[in-house]
């Protein structure tokens, strides 16, 4: 919410929607819920008119940047008004090779407590053949390359989604991964597949984090500043005009 009250102080004109078709049934298969986003999303520009649509951008954090992805097969029809993609620390490429030990002892712990399809889909355990996983078949569907603009945020200090996933690039412990890293180089190329170089950009942002909690210690308070950050947020607005006009 923070980051469209910044946009909407610039941009009166523009019409902002805050999804909520997903809010609480964040466990559940993405693809699907992909499904109810392209529905919110085809529900928001019904009652704007259609005919009035200048341009359709996206902005999602985390797992929303996967959620957005697996929409936009549903809103094809849209396509040629896609304007701006941006995922604030989205694990594109999954959470396979975090550098927390404290983190894949948590994501296990939440996958056998709670069922969670979505973190099984994440980890590339929804299947036994990687192939037949649901990231390795997101990143066979086209997408981001009808965008005029990609814009990957993420930190190396965020522990919670891997530096390497959010940047969708080859990771260096996939090539010492002989059961996963060829598949996970595969994907990385799949979902940036047809992007024009000069439509991609990547930020890497280095928070000031002072505060000694949970989440500083495990390494996911960068995660969240993601959210929380109003100076980044109006860095962005300001900084890359652009991206929203």
């Amino acid at each position: 919410h923070m980051f469209f009250t910044n946009l909407l102080l610039l941009y009166p004109e523009a019409v902002f929607v805050v999804s909520c078709a997903n809010e609480d049934r964040t466990e559940e298969d993405i693809f699907e819920m992909g499904e109810r986003l392209a529905e919110e999303v085809t529900s928001a520009i019904r009652d704007i008119d259609s005919n009035q649509l200048g341009r359709l951008s996206f902005i999602a954090h985390s797992m929303g940047g996967l959620i957005v992805r697996a929409a936009l097969q549903h809103l094809m029809q849209y396509k040629d008004k896609f304007h701006l993609f941006m995922s604030l620390s989205s694990p594109h490429l999954g959470y396979m090779y975090h550098s927390s030990r404290l983190i894949d002892a948590g994501l296990w712990v939440l996958k056998q407590w709670r069922k969670s399809l979505s973190l099984q889909q994440l980890t590339m355990g929804d299947a036994k053949a990687p192939e037949e996983t649901f990231l390795y078949k997101l990143s066979q569907r086209r997408g981001l390359e009808w965008f005029k603009h990609v814009v990957l945020m993420s930190s190396p200090q965020d522990q919670y989604a891997p530096f390497d996933s959010a940047r969708i690039e080859l990771s260096p412990k996939a090539s010492n991964d002989t059961k996963l890293g060829r598949v996970y180089n595969e994907m990385a190329k799949a979902v940036l597949d047809g992007v024009k170089p000069g439509a991609l950009i990547r930020l890497d942002v280095n928070f000031r984090i002072q505060e000694k909690n949970l989440d500083a210690f495990i390494g996911r308070a960068a995660h969240i500043m993601f959210l929380e950050s109003q100076p980044l947020m109006r860095m962005i607005a300001h900084l890359y005009p652009d991206l929203f006009k």
